[in-house]
This record gives C-alpha cells, sequence and structure tokens, in this order.
C-alpha cells in the first residue's frame, strides 16, 4: 500500500510542477516597447487591453499576452489580429491561444516554429488481444520543443497496457513540467521500479525530442526497439544497449543527438515490429516512402505477419518547412 501510495504521488508531483511551469514559462524578459505596440493595436481596434505583456525567453523567442473584456473573434479576425502582431513584433507569430473566462478573454500569441511536423502512427494488439500493450503519442512543451514518446509494457494485453500508459503520463507531465529528459527517465525509473518491486515487471522507453525551430534533436532509449533516422535521403539506424525502465532504477538511457531539416523523416517501433529479427524490409519500406501520408507508413510498417505475436506499434514524424496562417 506504501509502494502504491508513493507511486501515486509521483503523478501528483508532477501534476502540480506541470501547472507550476504553464505560470512560470509566461514570465520572462519584458519588452515595453513591443508591449506598447500591442497595446496600441488593441485599442484601436476598441478592444482596451486590461493586461498587456510581450516577453522573451532565455533563447529570445517571443511571447504576447493580452487580456481583454470578453470578445468572441471569426477565424478571418483571428488570422488578420496575427498578421497585425507579427508586424509589429517583427517575428512571424503564430495563431494564439484564445481563453474565455468569466467576463474577460486571454489570447496569447507566441512565434510560429521554423519547422512544422506531420505525424502518421499505426497500433496493432498482440495477437488474441484486445488491447495493445504499448502507449505513444506526441506533445509541445511551454518552450515549444517537441517531444515524441513510445513505452511498451512487458507482456502483452490489458496490464502491459496499464503500466505503459501509466509510463507515458507520467512522462509526459515530467517533462511538461520543464525536467530534463536524463532527468524525467531517471525519475520514471525510480517510480517503474516501486511499482513492479513485488510483481517485477519492466517497460521499454523510446524518447525524442526536436527543437521546431532549430531542427536540433536527440533520440534517448531505455531498452526500446529501434528508431530510423532518414536525413537527406541516407537512412541510419539508432538501437538501444540500455535496460528498460524498471529494472535499473537511475539508469542512464542512450542518448543520440541529430539535426533535422524539411523532407527528413523520424520513425519510432516497438520491438514488436522487428521482434528482434532482420528489418531490411522494414529499411526497405522507409526508403520508399515518397513523403504523401506518414499515417500510410505507419500502417505498411505492421503488415509483417511473421510479428503478429506480439504488440506492433510505429510512429512516423515528417519534418516540413513552416506552415502559412
Amino acid at each position: 500500500m506504501l509502494r502504491t501510495a508513493l507511486t501515486e504521488q509521483y503523478s501528483a508531483l508532477a501534476g502540480a510542477l506541470a501547472q507550476l511551469a504553464g505560470k512560470l514559462g509566461q514570465a520572462g524578459l519584458p519588452d515595453p516597447r513591443r508591449e506598447s505596440r500591442v497595446a496600441q493595436l488593441f485599442a484601436g481596434l476598441g478592444l482596451e487591453a486590461l493586461e498587456c505583456s510581450v516577453t522573451a525567453d532565455l533563447a529570445g523567442r517571443l511571447t504576447a499576452s493580452v487580456t481583454i473584456c470578453r470578445t468572441h473573434f471569426t477565424r478571418e479576425e483571428v488570422a488578420g489580429l496575427t498578421e497585425e502582431m507579427s508586424r509589429l513584433c517583427r517575428r512571424d507569430m503564430d495563431l494564439p491561444e484564445i481563453t474565455h473566462c468569466r467576463t474577460v478573454t486571454m489570447l496569447t500569441f507566441g512565434e510560429r516554429p521554423l519547422f512544422a511536423a506531420q505525424f502518421g502512427a499505426a497500433a496493432h494488439a498482440a495477437a488474441g488481444q484486445s488491447v495493445s500493450g504499448d502507449a505513444g503519442g506526441w506533445f509541445r512543451d511551454e518552450r515549444g520543443v517537441l517531444w515524441v514518446v513510445l513505452c511498451d509494457g512487458m507482456g502483452s494485453g490489458p496490464e502491459a497496457a496499464k503500466d505503459s500508459r501509466f509510463a507515458y503520463r507520467l512522462l509526459e507531465q515530467l517533462l511538461s513540467s520543464g525536467i530534463g529528459p536524463e532527468t524525467a527517465l531517471g525519475t520514471l525509473g525510480g517510480a517503474l521500479e516501486l511499482r513492479w518491486e513485488c510483481t517485477g515487471g519492466f517497460t521499454t522507453i523510446d524518447l525524442l525530442e526536436l527543437d521546431l525551430q532549430s531542427g536540433e534533436g536527440a533520440v534517448y532509449k531505455l531498452g526500446a526497439g529501434p528508431t530510423y533516422l532518414r536525413r537527406d535521403g541516407v537512412l541510419s539506424r539508432i538501437g538501444s544497449s540500455t535496460l528498460p525502465a524498471g529494472l535499473r532504477p537511475g539508469g542512464a538511457p542512450d542518448v543520440s543527438r541529430f539535426r533535422l531539416r524539411p523532407g527528413d523523416l523520424a520513425v519510432l517501433v516497438s520491438d514488436g515490429v522487428t521482434d528482434g529479427s532482420e528489418d531490411d524490409w522494414v529499411r526497405a519500406r522507409i526508403r520508399a516512402f515518397a513523403g504523401d501520408s506518414p499515417k500510410e507508413l505507419a500502417g505498411a510498417l505492421l503488415t509483417h505477419e511473421q510479428n503478429a505475436s506480439d504488440d506492433r506499434t510505429a510512429i512516423v514524424l515528417l519534418i516540413g518547412g513552416k506552415a502559412q496562417v
């Protein structure tokens, strides 16, 4: 009971940190000149700003937040407002996050990432199971960094799914709170060790980090299946020599760093896709990908029937240029 309570506290602490990071993430170096321009813009539209701030984070990325009396905007009005914000701030601003709260409306504009990310994912449960034991997804943190996560619980079915989903949720909360990836993975390993001390078990972790402003990224692995990168048409394979999370608390992950550009491709697969066997067929399908549909490629990577005895998941990330408003 104590171990269960402690693992629940890990989740609660991570949630609290995520909320705190959301507030602290808006803090930065103030820019009074841009704040004045933004306030004048809204005043000229008859929308007097109750609060207005423009700040730059440590990487120089701008965030503009404006609070006005409750107002509803059409899609065209939001697009026009974003264009004016870009002109005034002399940055390419993204469409705002709009929050309505009782009598006020809050608009938060951030810089649009230099690179766009297009995803495709597919998953099949092991033969005889209705639920996959894998858990995967992607999200962006307060800094705009993209994270792609794929967790594979021991075995298959509902119990494996419960473990992998717990690992995914906790890792998402830790990373979203601003905790570094290696620290987050160490914390996750400790939590999983407590969770499985009596029953035994483990979860492999495949974590991809990508800064959508610079294209710089890294892959962190704890016993995970291979990750494939296709850069400038050249395909490379990143493997793992570490133990899964939960078998060695605090164990350091394998780390591989890289840089992606528009047209490049990253593919994460659970070990059920290759099953430790020859992966020439996987490489061939990734090389043949023409950039049409990441989802179709993800589905094509799950068609090898000899691996149907295990859960299989594929996540495909295609890098594109900056999207237009």
